[in-house]
């Protein structure tokens, strides 16, 4: 077998690699009252996600991360003037 050439780039490090993404509760929407205190926790802790979801009680980090990306884009999309925090 002939070495690797004089000048050949080493292999990259590898990436670390990422969990695989598992679903492991069924979707169930946001009620009117979770949403309330999403809100009302937004204003309080800004994007502190455990002490929202401390708020909150019944979502996941996960749920109240993706909640609130959503929930950002409509409010930059219709322009309302609500709290996002930076």
């Amino acid at each position: 077998r002939a070495a690797a050439p004089a000048g050949a780039a080493a292999a990259p490090p590898a990436k670390k690699a990422r969990k695989p993404y598992t679903i492991t509760k069924q979707r169930e929407s946001w009620t009117k009252e979770e949403h309330a205190k999403f809100l009302e926790a937004l204003q309080m802790y800004d994007r502190d996600w455990k002490k929202i979801e401390s708020f909150v009680g019944t979502k996941t980090v996960t749920q109240i991360r993706s909640h609130a990306q959503k929930y950002f884009l409509k409010v930059l999309k219709n322009g309302t003037g609500e709290h996002v925090p930076p």
